[in-house]
């Protein structure tokens, strides 16, 4: 089972995705646990991809439970599908979710 702390440190240093070479934006997950928010910033220029720990404005800001994140970066539900039930939300750019899926790990079947 990955952690989102893995998840997060597996995307920095120098992580590079050709897939994503035309993007240049930040998205924020906005991580809450027990009423305190944790802020994961990720940072894409152009395919270059960055994380850190901070709170800053962005393109696109994803929020759920640490649950939701917990099953997402562990492969058992995507970001599309939380968002399609309603327990992740996202305020700026919806693009950016789909465009940048492939960060994700992809969901496992049985």
């Amino acid at each position: 089972m990955m952690s989102i702390a893995e998840f997060f440190e597996g995307l920095s240093p120098g992580r590079h995705e050709p897939l994503l070479e035309k993007v240049d934006a930040t998205i924020r997950y906005d991580i809450v646990d027990a009423g305190r928010t944790e802020h994961r910033l990720v940072e894409i220029d152009r395919g270059d991809i960055r994380a850190a720990d901070r709170e800053k404005p962005a393109d696109c800001v994803l929020r759920g439970d640490r649950a939701v994140f917990d099953d997402i970066v562990d492969g058992r539900a995507s970001a599309m599908s939380a968002l399609l039930r309603g327990v992740l939300s996202v305020d700026g750019d919806p693009e950016l979710v789909v465009l940048t899926q492939r960060l994700l790990p992809q969901r496992s079947t049985p």
